[in-house]
């Protein structure tokens, strides 16, 4: 029964993260941010700022199919709910 009552908490927390998803992936990627990686240093024969960016961009790119598969499991519970409540 607590189920229940947690869904729509996190439903909440989940759309929360996904609209703060994009804001930090601007901040990151925002020149003078991304502008402390700028060295002269390669990675493995990459540019540490390119590095940076890419590291960056998946990371944001993990982060939204997380919160996808997040918000579609309970977008499923809560559409199970109403179905069972409509058959009551």
């Amino acid at each position: 029964m607590s189920d229940r009552t947690d869904h729509p908490l996190d439903t909440r927390k989940a759309r929360d993260r996904a609209l703060i998803l994009p804001l930090i992936g601007l901040i990151l990627l925002m020149p003078p941010v991304a502008g402390i990686f700028q060295l002269d240093s390669k990675i493995g024969g990459i540019p540490a700022t390119l590095v940076y960016i890419f590291v960056v961009w998946a990371g944001l790119i993990a982060g939204a199919a997380a919160l996808s598969r997040r918000l579609r499991r309970s977008a499923d519970a809560n559409s199970g709910e109403t179905d069972r409540e409509a058959d009551d």
